[in-house]
């Protein structure tokens, strides 16, 4: 059976513009091409798309669904299996992260007592691996948290987040009376400004500074504090600029 493009975008639920976008850079061509210069696509288009989709669904740039899907030894069978696999490692994830809010909720309602090891349960830094790499791959500080964190053992690696996560919890401090200059505020961000020269990379003082604009900036990092205590990410770049102005 042939669809024509509106046809294929209804069923795959994308639009138009969508279906020849993908046409224009080579990753779905049309099964044929009418008199009429109307595109046609067949059941291995669906299939094809299909397989867009699901890499797009993993968070996949286009550029990288190209390449794979380009290979030569592309293989349907073993993508779908692999695409089954990395789904359901989402899921397991987004289950932990549905668990630590349900946490999260019942700790603001005093229902029941969250340990600050809880609060990030289920958050993986992978998934900006990516992006971090986009973005610092000619950093040097990128290349040294990447050699610094190979090395270390899995207990580490738990130990390093647990440890983050506590110093988290202080930073941003669950007393709603304190503030920004509190002391205790303030000692935490001179353990996280340690904790991230030792287990990551050199830290600078004007690259902390960097660091607490983007959790502001960027509504994924500013959640993170924003669980903690309404307005958390302002209140921890506050203290943490503070911290930076008098270390300057």
């Amino acid at each position: 059976m042939a669809y024509t493009i509106k046809e294929i975008a209804d069923l795959a639920g994308v639009t138009t513009r969508t279906i020849r976008y993908y046409d224009e850079i080579g990753l779905l061509d049309p099964a044929t091409t009418g008199d009429n210069g109307y595109r046609y696509y067949d059941r291995d288009s669906l299939l094809r798309l299909q397989q867009i989709l699901y890499f797009r669904e993993l968070d996949m740039p286009l550029k990288e669904v190209q390449r794979i899907m380009g290979r030569p030894e592309f293989n349907l069978l073993s993508a779908l299996e692999n695409h089954r696999s990395s789904l359901q490692t989402k899921v397991n994830r987004l289950e932990k992260l549905i668990d630590t809010l349900d946490k999260t909720v019942a700790s603001v309602k005093g229902e029941e007592t969250m340990s600050d090891q809880d609060v990030f349960e289920g958050f993986d830094e992978s998934q900006y691996e990516d992006e971090a790499r986009e973005r610092w791959g000619d950093d040097p500080k990128y290349a040294e948290s990447q050699v610094k964190w190979s090395s270390y053992s899995e207990e580490k690696k738990e130990a390093i987040r647990a440890e983050g996560g506590r110093l988290a919890v202080r930073m941003v401090s669950e007393n709603p009376e304190a503030s920004p200059d509190d002391p205790d505020v303030q000692a935490a961000i001179g353990e996280y400004h340690a904790y991230l020269n030792q287990y990551f990379y050199t830290c600078e003082i004007s690259f902390l500074r960097g660091l607490a604009d983007g959790w502001v900036q960027d509504p994924r990092f500013a959640i993170n504090y924003e669980r903690i205590r309404e307005g958390g990410a302002v209140f921890v770049r506050e203290a943490v600029q503070l911290y930076c102005d008098r270390n300057e």
